[in-house]
């Protein structure tokens, strides 16, 4: 597998998250119960599986690689705003989460709900943008193997920022729990 496709392969995952904070917003709408543990859950793998560890392989290594190519520069400028939206939306989910748990009145899900789903739109959005951007990349052959070794490794160095493979392998975990939960089904 090269560069392109582990991040291609990064993006099927990312579309997991996106169904589950769709599928949980649509709940937290409809005044469903969702366990406060499992808001938790989903606010630490948008922190650490998308954003530390997934745009962190594009940010430190992809993008730096590829930024002079093909005239790609404009594109990855995009890329790396839409990561700074994701961002902040993730900052007002996890500060929205931390009040609600922390109020004595527990008041109302609606902005929990909100955000969510704004963090579903934004990785629907920017995972279909960024595809056809890796296509592109694939198809003109951007990447010589050597570059594309040398991606990997960075890779791995990103994966051991995070935690290792264990960690990774925590989230992946975190991940499908989250999807057999019944509030998903």
């Amino acid at each position: 597998m090269n560069a392109t496709q582990n991040l291609k392969q990064d993006h099927i995952t990312l579309r997991r998250v996106r169904n589950i904070a769709k599928r949980c917003s649509e709940k937290l709408y409809a005044n469903e119960y969702i366990p406060f543990e499992d808001l938790q859950i989903i606010s630490v793998v948008i922190e650490e599986f998308v954003d530390r560890f997934h745009h962190g392989k594009e940010e430190q290594a992809y993008f730096p690689e590829t930024k002079e190519k093909d005239s790609f520069s404009e594109d990855i400028r995009k890329f790396l705003i839409e990561h700074e939206l994701g961002r902040r939306i993730a900052r007002m989910l996890l500060r929205n989460l931390k009040a609600w748990r922390d109020s004595n009145e527990k008041g109302s899900l609606e902005p929990l709900a909100r955000f969510l789903k704004s963090y579903s739109v934004f990785l629907n959005d920017h995972t279909g943008k960024e595809d056809k951007f890796f296509d592109l990349i694939e198809g003109k052959n951007s990447l010589s193997e050597h570059e594309n070794e040398s991606l990997l490794r960075h890779f791995e160095v990103c994966q051991n920022q995070i935690g290792g493979i264990a960690r990774v392998e925590q989230m992946m975990k975190l991940i499908e729990y989250l999807e057999e939960r019944e509030w998903m089904q």
